[in-house]
């Protein structure tokens, strides 16, 4: 009984979460550590690095005007690393009006929140995700790691 109660709650947790309104800092600044501190861990690893050969950044046609404003801050922090014209180049899909678009690399690795910018390699493999509140260094890592 306790489990269902739990993994019940999870479960809102996470669809509250996927909203993106109204987050509170704490939740956006845990987020952002976990995008981070795996870049460190797979660099601690030793994996190998695997080019990224195509991005593909997710963001919401039809959004509320906070969950519009963390996508376009995200658009603009990955334009100003790709520069012009974008290479690796970049597609970009709307979760909301685009969702059968969105569906493979959200099979892969699920979206917590938006945007999303997915890093594939050259078999459409995703090899990391960054997502919700982004920096400039953030993207920049993944990019430099890879």
């Amino acid at each position: 009984m306790m489990t269902n109660l739990t993994t019940s709650l999870a479960s809102f947790a996470l669809l509250f979460a996927a909203a993106g309104c109204n987050k509170p800092p704490s939740a956006v600044a845990v987020q952002t550590r976990a995008s981070t501190s795996g870049i460190s861990q797979a660099a601690a690893a030793g994996t190998t690095a695997t080019r990224v050969a195509r991005i593909v950044f997710v963001g919401k046609e039809h959004a509320c005007d906070c969950t519009r404003k963390t996508v376009d801050d995200g658009w603009a922090a990955l334009q100003s690393v790709l520069g012009t014209p974008a290479k690796p180049p970049v597609e970009r899909l709307q979760v909301d009006t685009e969702a059968d678009k969105v569906a493979p690399y959200r099979q892969q690795k699920p979206i917590m929140a938006l945007p999303a910018i997915y890093f594939l390699d050259g078999k459409g493999t995703v090899v990391e995700l960054l997502q919700g509140e982004l920096t400039v260094e953030q993207i920049a890592g993944v990019l430099q790691a890879r």
